[in-house]
């Protein structure tokens, strides 16, 4: 990488944080430009090979791509030629063996899905395919106050006074070794479905259907548990075929679920790259397009207008109302949405979820003040590589979300913590360069239980484990993280010259979509980018930019009338692409994340790009 600059803002505007669910604000800390740096080679073989501009063979090698090859599928994303096949998936035939023996002997199937985004979508997309080829599945969602997550030993037995003999968990059940050997004995079938970190031995279950096992082959491990239900429920269609179910009635087109599967893939915060593009880039046209009431009514109810959808407003609008329900209340009704034939009954459920979004945002309000008040303590009090907070009657269903805000201010790994009735619950959210299971499991001897990913986690602590687990958090962060990584990375992609900027790039990016999390937009820069005009307005703050003759308009959310870059100054500013449409005209414009003063010392990088 090269880097440009070591630059921030340090302002009053700029250090005060506004939350607003559709819009990124700014990180108040001094960030690092960087160049991103191609292979060349790679660029002139995509150059080349796929007949791509050389901006576009630069966008994919920035995005890991290793060959011709990896950068058609990426292109292409098709359902049919790119998806591995998911008998490749270690248990797949076990599990799918045994649900089939289940369908054709008419034995009650539960489906026990976790109370999160991906465990409620999943859920629902088992239990609508189930329906479709004639089986009657009954499903249980944990409620997350009262039981906690993943499975417990009462809610399976509960499962068995009503008549389930085999449960099909998603996204929970790894770490359940115990719950599912008592299961057994008490004659319960169980087949996991779950894309958390396993343990070493695997729980004694039927099939444990998870790519990040160790003896399994899967070429993915980025699914969500929405994504594995959908790969198990293309298993069990072609079983079925197999075995003439549908000799009598046409097979239900898998291609339908993805709706459902791309609310989860996307709200979960999976990277979007490999399966999980090629699933949601042919799921946001099933959603745009879907007739599955709760979908319909969740559009509605999210102020989302009929035709398409992007995955923008899945993230921003649609995720937080389905995560809403397992926050703050039951996330049962997120199944009972999903998989309703009612319009009625839909929209009724749907308006529930916009309450219990409402009230999320309250009570996240109501935690996220303390917690932000004592991360500054911590900072202030000296140099931290990581964040501790605690507090009691903090509610555990905003814990994530708080946490997610400490770290878009502070850059650390943080852990927020609720003591609730004596017990201690937490979530955790990491930066680049700390595994947040890995510095979890170094504090091991802190805690009661913990899990998670790469970036995020959970866990339970005493409330006398606290001080010895904040240190020992702490500790395992100065190992893992150098001083350079505690600053947060402004990577750009290209330098542009605003002449080149106009909608026939637009066009030309859009085979880059959808955008998320592994598969960023394209971050630009310009130098030397004159301020013509400039207006301060509630959101923030609006430009006119004058740069080789060229005039564009750019904006930047979430700070004031101290925010740099007045009338005749000179600025380097990194932006992003958007259209905007006005008066029946569209144009584009910079969505500006971050400036600084023009240097003198300017690469001519713009004219090797496009050239």
């Amino acid at each position: 990488m090269v880097y440009l600059t070591w630059a921030g803002v340090n302002t009053p505007a700029a250090k005060r944080l506004r939350f607003i669910d559709d819009v990124e604000m700014p990180n108040e800390l001094a960030k690092r430009w960087v160049l991103r740096e191609a292979d060349p080679q790679l660029v002139a073989n995509y150059c080349q090979q796929l007949s791509v501009s050389p901006l576009l063979g630069r966008m994919l090698a920035l995005r890991g791509l290793a060959d011709c090859a990896q950068a058609k599928t990426y292109l292409s994303s098709s359902l049919r030629e790119d998806l591995p096949a998911p008998l490749m998936m270690a248990d797949m035939v076990s599990a799918v063996r045994r649900i089939v023996d289940a369908i054709k002997s008419k034995e009650q199937i539960g489906i026990w899905g976790d109370y999160d985004v991906d465990g409620t979508t999943g859920a629902s997309v088992l239990v609508s395919f189930l329906r479709a080829i004639g089986a009657a599945p009954i499903y249980h969602v944990p409620h997350r106050i009262e039981e906690g997550y993943g499975l417990n030993t009462e809610g399976l037995r509960r499962l068995k006074e009503r008549g389930v003999d085999l449960v099909v968990t998603v996204d929970c059940g790894i770490s359940n070794a115990r719950e599912v050997a008592a299961a057994r004995e008490f004659g319960l079938d169980i087949v996991i479905v779950d894309h958390h970190q396993p343990p070493e031995e695997m729980p004694p279950a039927v099939a444990v259907i998870n790519p990040h096992r160790k003896d399994c082959s899967f070429p993915d491990k980025g699914m969500c548990a929405a994504g594995l239900a959908f790969y198990l429920i293309i298993g069990l269609r072609a079983k079925l075929r197999e075995v003439g179910w549908f000799k009598n009635a046409a097979d239900p087109d898998i291609r339908h679920y993805l709706d459902i599967v791309t609310l989860g893939t996307i709200a979960d915060m999976v990277p979007l790259k490999g399966i999980n593009r090629t699933l949601i880039k042919r799921g946001l046209v099933e959603l745009a397009n879907s007739t599955r009431p709760g979908v319909v009514a969740l559009k509605q109810v999210a102020g989302i207008a009929a035709g398409a959808v992007s995955a923008g407003q899945v993230g921003f609008r649609l995720g937080p109302r389905i995560n809403a329900a397992g926050r703050v209340d039951y996330g049962i009704k997120v199944v009972e949405l999903l998989t309703t034939e009612s319009s009625e009954i839909a929209l009724r459920i749907a308006q529930e979820l916009e309450a219990h979004n409402l009230e999320r945002r309250a009570i996240e309000a109501q935690v996220l003040e303390p917690a932000l008040a004592q991360a500054q303590a911590a900072m202030s009090g000296g140099a931290r590589h990581s964040l501790v907070l605690a507090g009691a009657g903090w509610h555990p269903g905003v814990l994530g979300i708080v946490a997610s805000r400490v770290v878009e201010k502070f850059h650390r790994p943080t852990v927020v913590i609720g003591f609730n009735h004596g017990a201690g619950k937490g979530s955790a959210r990491s930066i680049r360069g700390f595994h947040m299971v890995e510095g979890l499991r170094r504090c091991a001897d802190s805690l009661e239980k913990f899990g998670g990913h790469e970036y995020a986690g959970g866990l339970s602590i005493k409330p006398e484990q606290l001080e010895e687990f904040s240190a020992a958090f702490e500790n395992a962060a100065r190992q893992m993280l150098s001083l350079e990584q505690l600053s947060p990375l402004l990577e750009i992609d290209a330098e542009l010259d605003f002449p080149a900027i106009g909608m026939p790039l637009m066009r030309e990016l859009e085979i880059l979509q959808p955008f998320g999390v592994g598969n960023p937009e394209p971050v630009f820069t310009t130098a030397n980018a004159e301020v013509a005009e400039r207006k301060v307005f509630s959101a923030g703050v609006r430009y006119r930019l004058r740069q080789a003759g060229r005039v564009l308009s750019g904006v930047i959310f979430g700070v004031g009338d101290d925010y740099p870059g007045m009338p005749g100054e000179q600025m380097d500013v990194v932006y992003r692409l958007t259209e905007n449409a006005w008066n029946g005209t569209t144009s584009v414009e910079l969505k500006i994340v971050d400036v600084r003063p023009a240097e003198a010392e300017v690469s001519s990088f713009a004219s090797r790009v496009l050239s």
